[in-house]
């Protein structure tokens, strides 16, 4: 068996992949996408970036690895904290191939680095570059490179010919790192995740579908660079090696940004103190439920949180109102939610204790917000684009026979790849 390379590229759907493949954009990725097994794919629920791709590196779903999104509450309290490595209870894929050499740079949710067999540069959300290399005597190399995990978002807006000369420079520069590191030995498996696009689509996407934009041409030109990226990895390939290229969830326009709690507390769901720096530590004891990012709804159990009150006897009953409100819901005449699932019926493992009550699943081009000190239902937001559900990418290239489910999931790519042999579990 070769090696198993994977290329992600984050926020890119199967419909953009196709796209920009016929229009010439990106010659590189047409050649791949004919030389092997493309479809379509389902993000993780919710369709958020951390869940995502730990779903992907894990082979399992947020019920068994516990990230269900970038921020959740500490148990038995109301301190927010960032999801991280940390919070990962299943192994990702270069753990669970035991003594394989691996080579993984910017993959989501893998800081702070953790041991492995080879090297890691772990990807967003890193907030110290020391702590996101291992072996840490590799920072150096990494600093000699001028790298940087993400890209200045601040300057999106108000500099944009800054942002997409940003969005090239680190890209460039973590290829740079990428070819200088395939080339130290003989890797068993790569996986090198390209982030760049999602910072791009989130704040001008309109210069995507707008062919008049000012900065259309610059948005194609980015995806080029993507592109002569994904050739550069291509070209150094066995023909024995499988490769797979893999989005985390698709994209599309938004149009308007909801903040669920703020639905919550004005129909008398959620209650707060009126504290000088609201904060979930001022939820009061009679609320009933809470949203969390990007659409997790939670009972306010009296067995989960300190000020909890709602008894498990009451949660059905509970549930179902809340399932009817937000269904029925509509801002600015337009429905908000296209679906709710029950967390029990859609999360199965040994973490599904932490698991959300409720998700609500957005109706198309409506974000959803839960900042739990904001007053407004409808947010002002600098973001043009939003994740979608149903197109996040999936292509593999490999010598065994590809099978795959009838729904085809971020959950399912290990198992995919293990079944066709490109990948092996060492029992």
């Amino acid at each position: 068996m070769g090696r198993l390379v994977i290329i992600g590229i984050d926020g890119f759907s199967y419909l953009m992949a196709k796209h920009l493949s016929d229009i010439g954009v990106m010659p590189e990725l047409a050649d791949m996408l004919k030389s092997g097994t493309a479809r379509a794919m389902e993000s993780s629920i919710p369709e958020v970036s951390s869940t995502a791709w730990t779903s992907i590196v894990t082979g399992i779903g947020p019920g068994a690895h516990n990230v269900y999104g970038f921020t959740d509450l500490i148990d038995g309290s109301y301190v927010l904290g960032f999801t991280s490595s940390r919070t990962v209870k299943s192994l990702p894929s270069w753990q669970q191939q035991g003594s394989a050499r691996s080579l993984i740079i910017n993959v989501p949710q893998t800081y702070p680095a953790r041991p492995l067999a080879g090297i890691l540069v772990a990807g967003y959300v890193a907030l110290d570059l020391e702590r996101a290399v291992y072996p840490p005597d590799r920072v150096s190399l990494l600093k000699e490179h001028s790298y940087e995990i993400d890209v200045d978002m601040s300057i999106a807006t108000t500099y944009r010919d800054r942002f997409y000369d940003e969005l090239i420079r680190v890209l460039r520069t973590r290829a740079q790192v990428l070819n200088r590191l395939w080339k130290e030995e003989s890797w068993d498996q790569v996986m090198f995740v390209i982030t760049g696009t999602d910072r791009l689509n989130h704040y001008c996407w309109t210069d995507y579908e707008d062919t008049s934009a000012s900065y259309h041409q610059r948005f194609l030109d980015f995806y080029r660079e993507v592109d002569t990226v994904l050739g550069q990895i291509t070209n150094q390939l066995k023909d024995d090696d499988s490769l797979v290229l893999v989005s985390d969830h698709g994209f599309e326009r938004q149009d308007m940004s909801v903040n669920l709690n703020t639905l919550l507390r004005e129909a008398g769901f959620l209650r707060l103190r009126n504290d000088e720096r609201i904060s979930h530590a001022s939820i009061l004891p009679e609320t009933k439920a809470f949203a969390m990012d990007p659409g997790r709804i939670y009972l306010h159990r009296a067995d989960r949180y300190p000020g909890g009150s709602v008894r498990e006897d009451e949660s059905t009953e509970i549930m179902e109102k809340l399932t009817a409100f937000f269904l029925k819901t509509e801002v600015k005449g337009k429905r908000i939610v296209r679906k709710v699932f029950k967390g029990s019926d859609i999360y199965s493992g040994p973490m599904i204790h932490r698991a959300p009550d409720l998700i609500c699943m957005p109706e198309k081009n409506i974000a959803f917000s839960a900042r739990i000190q904001s007053d407004e239902i409808v947010e002002e937001t600098v973001l043009a684009g939003k994740h979608s559900f149903p197109d996040a990418l999936f292509f593999c290239r490999t010598q065994g026979d590809i099978v795959m489910p009838e729904t085809m999931r971020v959950e399912s790519v290990l198992p995919v790849l293990e079944e066709c042999g490109a990948f092996s579990i060492k029992k």
